[in-house]
């Protein structure tokens, strides 16, 4: 797991906390957004980031906004977005996905630390496929 890195968007201070302090546990490098603006600016400053943990409801700018913005910047457009809110409307999951998230969790509907073991394993997954594009 050493070597990944996941930027981390959530504006509630317990939950970013517990978030970054357990993938770190795991050997992954946090990087931490607290609004939708220093989200954009971390992916712009770190797109060899591996994943993108988005919250929706955010001080700025929404997760929705953030989410169209880096699928349009060609420098931030390949890094994966995983959706973690508690907005838990079909059309909220639909709209995130239309958008380009390649998953949506609820978080009413799992514990932090399911939520944790599975951007953990995706990450884990993802690795060596990135390391082969980026060896081609």
């Amino acid at each position: 797991m050493q070597g990944a890195t996941i930027i981390l968007v959530e504006d509630n201070p317990i939950l970013q906390e517990l978030y970054a302090e357990r993938f770190e546990l795991a050997g992954i490098t946090v990087l931490q957004a607290f609004d939708g603006q220093q989200a954009l600016d971390i992916a712009e400053e770190h797109p060899e980031a591996n994943l993108v943990l988005l919250d929706l409801m955010l001080p700025v700018m929404s997760g929705f906004d953030v989410l169209a913005q880096l699928k349009r910047n060609p420098a931030t457009r390949h890094l994966p977005v995983i959706i973690v809110s508690a907005l838990a409307e079909v059309g909220d999951r639909a709209k995130g996905l239309q958008l380009g998230a390649v998953d949506y969790i609820t978080k009413g509907d799992v514990l932090p630390m399911t939520v944790i073991d599975r951007i953990t394993k995706l990450v884990e997954e993802q690795k060596p496929k990135r390391a082969t594009a980026n060896a081609a």
